[in-house]
């Protein structure tokens, strides 16, 4: 399999800076933009506020802003930077004075939402903040009037303050925002992981069947390592198959000769009778038919233990071996003893493996007991944890 694009998503090294990025620029479009939703709500002021507010009238009092303003006195272009510069609205008349053309709109909309004098508020529009109403009495007009307040903002120091004064909020957006994606990121990458791990894990029990999946799923360097052990497994696989042919092979080939041998021999006894010699040579014949025989069945033994595997409970292996052992030592009087020390949980045992080849081992084992014991066998079954290096 080829991988053409040299720059891909699909790349652990792409995938990692492309999460580190989105994260980033989602965070600080966030760190942007929430100053500005939550100024499109009317807050209310707090006491710090109301008491500067409350000098910034006495201010305006004592230095007759607030007449100028009354006598409709034309504001300057260099007012507008004033900081708390103060605008009033004559409920009589609907008019706003003191303030700029662009502003009037700003101030029109504020007023329709904030008009009661005992809970003043405050909102940004754009590079301007509006704060009131403050109830006040000029001399010749009866009804009061309300007093206003227009600041310029700078946008950065808004999100200054707005993230050090909800610095919860922003820890929580900042965990909704990177969770999906670091999610994702290690799903991406834990994945093919785990299935390398159990086509490993696979592999060291003897099925040496490629996994496909390993080369279709993750990203491209996993993919890259999942394709390099399919080439291993089918190698070793190979490997052990050419091995497994090589001693069919040699162990057919000295069958041929070895049945000349048998041939022959059969031919001097007919000529000359039988004697000791021909007899040793016929023994070795034998034996060496039967080494023979072996290796053929271990051959296909073990080729068929590489396509037949399943899983059975691990009694299954020596149960019908021990129940034909204790018939045989019975016969040959030998005394035989058993001890099975598996853990009793309540759950059996299962292997996976060829159940013939290992209850050919078992039985090949208990045999030679038969074989070679005198008067008792004593057998024990047990498991026993290997240590991973």
């Amino acid at each position: 399999m080829q991988y053409q694009s040299k720059f891909s998503l699909n790349q652990l090294t792409i995938r990692t800076f492309t999460v580190f990025w989105v994260g980033f620029f989602a965070m600080m479009a966030l760190v942007v933009t929430l100053p500005y939703l939550d100024s499109t709500i009317y807050s209310s002021l707090q006491e710090n506020e109301i008491t500067h507010y409350q000098k910034k009238i006495a201010e305006s009092i004592r230095n007759n802003k607030i007449k100028s303003l009354a006598a409709k006195v034309p504001i300057l272009p260099i007012d507008k930077s004033d900081n708390a510069r103060p605008i009033l609205f004559d409920p009589n008349k609907k008019e706003i004075l003191g303030a700029f053309n662009e502003e009037k709109n700003y101030v029109y909309r504020f007023i329709d939402n904030a008009n009661e004098f005992s809970h003043p508020m405050k909102k940004n529009f754009k590079d301007i903040q509006i704060a009131g109403p403050f109830q006040i009495y000029l001399d010749d007009f009866s009804e009061p009037f309300s007093l206003f307040f227009i600041s310029r903002v700078n946008p950065y120091q808004e999100i200054l303050r707005y993230m050090i004064d909800y610095p919860i909020v922003l820890f929580l957006l900042t965990v909704f925002i990177t969770s999906p994606l670091l999610w994702w990121f290690t799903h991406t990458i834990v994945k093919p992981i785990s299935r390398l791990q159990k086509a490993a894990n696979s592999v060291a029990l003897g099925n040496f069947e490629v996994d496909s999946q390993l080369t279709k799923h993750g990203p491209l360097e996993l993919r890259q390592v999942g394709q390099s052990f399919n080439r291993m497994t089918k190698s070793i696989n190979d490997l052990l198959s050419n091995h497994q042919n090589l001693l069919s092979s040699i162990s057919h080939e000295l069958k041929t000769p070895l049945t000349r041998l048998q041939l022959a021999t059969a031919l001097i006894r007919h000529q000359i009778g039988d004697n000791l010699a021909l007899k040793r040579i016929e023994k070795e014949i034998e034996r060496m038919d039967k080494m023979i025989n072996e290796l053929l069945l271990i051959s296909r033994q073990q080729m068929n233990s590489q396509t037949e595997r399943n899983i059975f409970p691990a009694e299954n292996i020596w149960h019908d071996v021990i129940q034909d052992a204790l018939f045989e030592a019975e016969q040959q009087r030998i005394e035989f003893e058993q001890y099975i020390n598996l853990p009793n949980n309540g759950m059996p045992i299962l292997l996976n493996g060829n159940i013939k080849l290992l209850q050919s081992a078992v039985e090949n084992i208990i045999r030679n007991a038969l074989k070679y014991t005198k008067d008792k066998i004593k057998l024990t079954i047990f498991i026993q944890e290997e240590e991973e290096e």
